[in-house]
């Protein structure tokens, strides 16, 4: 499954990159992640739980950035599992940043592969999550970075 997003954010694609690359913040924006643990500079073991209808998912998410061309392009993947729900997942994300009036335009382009029982829902039904989810993350996102705007006009 392909799933690709767009969202103009406050801020300049540098600080929308220094917030993007900070566990801490992360660990904040992105719904349904209870830990992260920074392993290098660039992998990372994040801990998600995510409910598809009557089933939550508790993944252990193992992700590593795999290039990446400061502020513009991050390329990230991953893999994951719950054992719990018999389901794995393998996903590449592709992170762009462009300056534009108004602030940055982030552009995420996911691949996901989902197996086991979760594997089995319908695509609507998982990209009607993955929209949700994505809702949230931006404006959690945006909610971080409309405060350094303000100071930085004030």
């Amino acid at each position: 499954m392909e799933i690709e997003k767009n969202v103009t954010l406050p801020g300049t694609p540098e600080q929308v990159w220094a917030l993007l690359l900070d566990p801490a913040v992360m660990g904040d924006c992105v719904p349904g992640m209870e830990s992260i643990e920074v392993v290098s500079d660039v992998e990372y073991v994040a801990v998600m739980k995510v409910k598809f209808s009557f089933i939550s998912a508790k993944f252990k998410l193992r992700t590593k950035i795999v290039e990446q061309h400061p502020p513009t392009f991050l390329r990230s993947e991953g893999t994951g599992e719950d054992a719990a729900v018999a389901s794995s997942l393998k996903q590449r994300s592709d992170i762009s940043l462009a300056a534009v009036e108004g602030g940055t335009a982030l552009g995420m382009k996911v691949k996901v592969e989902i197996l086991g029982r979760l594997g089995t829902f319908g695509l609507s039904a998982v990209k009607t999550k993955a929209d949700r989810l994505w809702d949230e993350f931006c404006a959690n996102l945006g909610s971080r970075l409309a405060p350094s705007q303000a100071q930085a006009a004030g």
